[in-house]
């Protein structure tokens, strides 16, 4: 049975997955029903560490307070039966399934399984999150969605302004299918009748949170 928590793992839990998570997170106050809930970790995280300053920057044009993110090492205590795990690598998912073997029909990366969700198939054979999730195990086993080379989110940490930008691109189109794909849940998963279309650039994010325009730092200019 899948449980109504999603993890979302890096290495350092200090920019990918608490951006990652947060971007979700943010949207999932428009949710009802299971109530699902977000967390985040890393498979090589110093505890009680804050996330890097240019996630938290990056957070910010997004409308994210990612200022008070502490990391959290994952190990077994963090991860419970049923959860969904969405990896930044797929070096993170062969970690998590060491941690959990039992989990392997809910571990995905995250470019993975929004890739998943994005078909028509997996949604429509959908009626709630256990669903949906169960639904884009099935089509990775059956191999009806092709396969992508890597489907991993490249990480940034001492990059130049190229590879923040790559990370920034990856992270939020993962999410926006992700959402989309919650979002084409029937009705009754919603607060409202119809689901909101996922916000997809900075300025919809900023705009659908009521969050004030705000420019990156100069490095990124």
């Amino acid at each position: 049975m899948v449980g109504n928590r999603i993890v979302i793992v890096c290495t350092a839990n200090m920019i990918r997955s608490p951006f990652i998570a947060g971007l979700i997170r943010s949207r999932m106050q428009t949710f009802t029903g299971r109530g699902l809930e977000v967390e985040s970790a890393g498979t090589a995280a110093r505890p009680g560490v804050g996330a890097a300053t240019e996630t938290i920057e990056l957070g910010r044009t997004y409308g994210l307070d990612l200022a008070t993110h502490r990391t959290t090492r994952l190990d077994e205590g963090v991860l419970a039966t049923g959860d969904t795990v969405l990896c930044a690598e797929r070096a993170h998912r062969r970690v998590v399934l060491d941690l959990r073997p039992d989990l392997i029909p809910t571990v995905f990366t995250v470019r993975e399984f929004a890739r998943l969700v994005a078909q028509a198939p997996v949604r429509d054979a959908a009626a709630d999150w256990d669903g949906l999730v169960r639904a884009a195990g099935r089509a990775r086993l059956s191999g009806r969605v092709p396969s992508e080379e890597d489907d991993d989110v490249v990480d940034p940490v001492g990059g130049p302004p190229e590879m923040w930008t790559a990370f920034e691109r990856q992270a939020t189109e993962a999410v926006s299918a992700i959402l989309a794909a919650v979002g084409s849940l029937p009705p009754e998963e919603w607060t409202a009748t119809t689901a909101p279309r996922p916000p997809a650039t900075r300025r919809e994010y900023r705009e659908r949170l009521g969050a004030p325009s705000s420019r990156r730092a100069a490095r990124r200019g």
